[in-house]
Order: structure tokens, then sequence, then C-alpha cells
């Protein structure tokens, strides 16, 4: 049977795993949203994004994993693999994909980080009762950025979607990043790969 993320990852399981959770708090959101019940909708959106960007760091542990010497799991985030990848001179296909995703203001990756972070200090979803609507805050610590376009139910679904084919995407370039990594540690004097 083919591989339903079209990962290579050695934690492949694990990553679908964060990613149907996701995709289970979506369709409580959903049932929610439809009943009317503004705290359990709330809970739901929190842990969508929570799970979302779990599928992400997942992916990002087997690309770590796939490395010589992986780091811990509890060390793995963009930042220290990028390190790694910096103190052999080697590039990074996988870190350089998630930095267009990051860019700060600009990337969708960023807005869903800040939403994580923000979710423990403000609400993600804005309900407003004149309208009868609900809407997904672009940031919920800054208001006066607006919301999201599209329902929450649409922008999370979109959300799913782009990280599903990101964790594909990272699958597909993981292995040639590891050979890139791999030669250069060999160039490295003192290094073992």
């Amino acid at each position: 049977m083919a591989d339903p993320i079209g990962t290579r990852l050695p934690n492949e399981s694990h990553v679908l795993l964060r990613l149907s959770g996701a995709r289970e708090q979506l369709a409580i959101l959903r049932e929610a949203l439809r009943t009317q019940r503004q705290v359990v909708a709330e809970a739901a959106a929190c842990a969508v994004v929570d799970q979302a960007m779990k599928s992400v760091t997942a992916a990002l542990h087997g690309f770590n994993l796939l490395l010589p010497q992986p780091l811990p799991a509890e060390r793995v985030n963009w930042r220290n693999l990028r390190a790694r990848f910096v103190a052999v001179q080697a590039e990074s296909a996988v870190l350089d994909l998630l930095d267009e995703h990051l860019r700060p203001r600009a990337g969708w990756l960023w807005w869903l980080e800040r939403k994580e972070h923000a979710s423990a200090f403000a609400p993600l979803l804005r309900f407003d009762p004149d309208a009868s609507s609900v809407a997904v805050w672009r940031d919920p610590l800054d208001p006066t950025l607006g919301t999201e376009a599209g329902t929450p139910e649409e922008y999370f679904s979109g959300i799913l979607d782009r990280i599903d084919d990101l964790v594909r995407e990272i699958g597909r370039l993981a292995r040639r990043d590891v050979d890139t990594f791999r030669q250069a540690a060999r160039r490295q004097p003192g290094r073992i790969a």
C-alpha cells in the first residue's frame, strides 16, 4: 500500500496521528459551531492549531532522526536543525521550505505559530452576535489585524491541507538533505558522518 502522506520519515505514523487528531478536532469545531457552543468551539479551534503545529514538529523530528547523531527529541526545532546544517556548511531544502512559510508577517505557518502562542492569552475565534458570524482572528493578540478569510471551518481545513502538503514535501526532500549533510560533514576536519 502506498504511503498516505508520501514520506519516508521513520516516524510517519506519529505524523499521521497528529494530522488525524487535528482533523478530529476540526469535526468537533464544526459541530460546536452548528450547535452554537462557543466554549467547545474555542477549545476545538485551539486543539486544531496545537495538533497542526505538532504534526510539523513531528515531521521535523522524523527528518532529524535521519541525520547522523540526531538531536534529542526535546531539542528538535527549526532553529536547532538549521544550526546543525550551518555547522557543517550545508544547505537544506527542508529548512529553506520552512523558512519560506515561517517568514514573519508573511508566511502562513508563521501566522499559525502566532495563533498557537496567542491562544494561551486570547481567544482564537471572534464571535459576532450582531452579524451571527464567527471568524478566526488573524492575530489574537492584535485584533486590529482583523480576521482570516472564510469561516473557521474553511480556514482550518485549508491549513490542514497545507500542513499535509508541507509534510509530504519534507518527506520528499529529507533524504536528499541527509545525503548533503553527510557529504558536508565528511569534509569537516574532525567530524564523523
